[in-house]
C-alpha cells in the first residue's frame, strides 16, 4: 500500500468511527433502479445571471428533493458554459474564510477559465454533515439525490440553449462525476462531459471499495440489491458519442481504477498517479484537464 492508498484508507476508516445510526443505507434498501429514477425526475430553473444561490425542486419516483445552483461568473450568452458538480459532503456555495471545496479551489482563484461558470449543489449539502449522513440512511434518498442533480443539470442545459449559449460542458468530482456520467447515459445533451474520479459501476463503491466501511452491515450483505439499484454501466457503455474526457486516479481506493476504467471502453482516459484524496487536492492537474476539454469545445480538438 503506497501513501496515496494509505490516505484513502485512513480517511475513510477515521470517518467510520464517527458514524451514528449504522451508516449508509442502514434504515432502508428500498429504491427503484437509478435509470428509472433519473429518467423520470424533472426540475426547472429560473434566471441565469450572477446572483445569490438559487434553490430548485426536483420531483420524481424517489420524491421531492431540493437542489441548488449558483451562477458564479457570467461572461455572456455568446460564451460557453461550464456546469460543475461538487463531491460528497462539499458545499460549493461556501466561500467562507475556513471553507474548502473543489469548486473554490478549481475556479475562484486565477483559474484562467474565460467562460460562464455555474456551480450545482446536490440535495442534503446545504446543511450539516450529520444531516447528510442521516439522509443517506435510506438508499432511496441517495438515488433521489443523484437524480435531482442530474435533472437540474438538464434543466440548466435547456435554459442555456434557449439563451443561445454556443456550448455547454459539465464536470464534477467523485459524487459530481457520477452525476456527469448519469447525465451522459440518460440525456446526452451536453457538448462535453468531464467526469473526475467516477465511472458507471456505482454499486462497487459501496460494496467492494474501502468506502464500504461507511455502509451498514445489512446493505453490504446484499450486493445484488445495490447492483440492481445503482449499476448503470450497460447504459453508459451504450453511448457511442466521443464526447467524454474522463480522469481517474490509479491508486484510488474509493473509485477503484481497475473496476471503473472498463466502462470508458475506447475513450481516452487521463490517469493521475494519485489516490482519491491526494488526487482531489491536485488542483493544477485537474484544472489543466478541464481546461483541455474547454479548449476542445472552443477551438476544436
Amino acid at each position: 500500500m503506497n501513501r496515496h492508498e494509505f490516505i484513502d484508507v485512513a480517511t475513510i476508516t477515521a470517518s467510520s468511527l464517527f458514524l451514528r445510526g449504522g451508516g449508509f443505507f442502514s434504515r432502508s434498501l428500498e429504491s427503484d433502479p437509478i435509470d428509472d429514477v433519473v429518467t423520470d425526475t424533472v426540475s426547472t430553473v429560473g434566471d441565469i445571471r450572477p446572483t445569490t444561490p438559487r434553490e430548485v425542486t426536483a420531483t420524481g419516483p424517489a420524491g421531492e428533493f431540493h437542489a441548488g445552483y449558483l451562477v458564479h461568473r457570467w461572461v455572456g450568452s455568446d460564451a460557453p458554459t461550464l456546469l460543475y458538480h461538487h463531491g460528497s459532503g462539499e458545499d460549493p456555495f461556501d466561500f467562507g474564510r475556513f471553507s474548502s471545496n473543489t469548486f473554490e479551489r478549481l475556479f475562484t482563484a486565477d483559474s484562467g477559465f474565460d467562460l460562464n461558470l455555474i456551480a450545482i449543489r446536490a440535495p442534503f449539502h446545504g446543511g450539516s454533515s450529520s444531516d447528510y449522513v442521516e439522509a443517506m440512511g435510506e438508499l432511496e434518498n441517495f438515488v433521489g439525490m443523484l437524480a435531482a442533480s442530474t435533472a437540474l443539470m438538464q434543466a440548466l442545459t435547456e435554459r442555456l440553449r434557449e439563451l443561445g449559449c454556443p456550448a455547454v460542458l459539465a464536470s464534477g468530482i467523485s459524487l459530481g462525476g457520477w452525476v456527469v456520467n448519469l447525465h451522459r447515459a440518460y440525456y446526452g445533451s451536453l457538448d462535453r462531459y468531464v467526469p473526475i474520479f467516477a465511472g458507471a459501476r456505482l454499486d462497487e463503491v459501496f460494496g467492494s471499495s474501502v468506502y464500504r466501511k461507511l455502509v451498514a452491515d445489512s446493505a453490504r450483505g446484499r450486493p445484488e440489491i445495490l447492483a440492481e439499484a445503482l449499476d448503470f454501466e450497460q447504459d453508459f457503455v451504450a453511448v457511442e458519442a466521443d464526447d467524454c474526457d474522463p480522469i481517474l486516479a490509479r491508486y484510488d481506493r474509493i473509485v477503484e481504477f481497475e473496476t471503473q476504467r472498463p466502462c470508458y471502453g475506447g475513450l481516452e482516459v487521463d490517469v493521475l498517479e494519485k489516490g482519491h484524496i491526494t488526487g482531489s487536492l491536485a488542483t493544477d492537474a485537474l484544472r489543466s484537464h478541464i481546461r483541455r476539454s474547454v479548449s476542445a469545445v472552443q477551438h476544436g480538438p
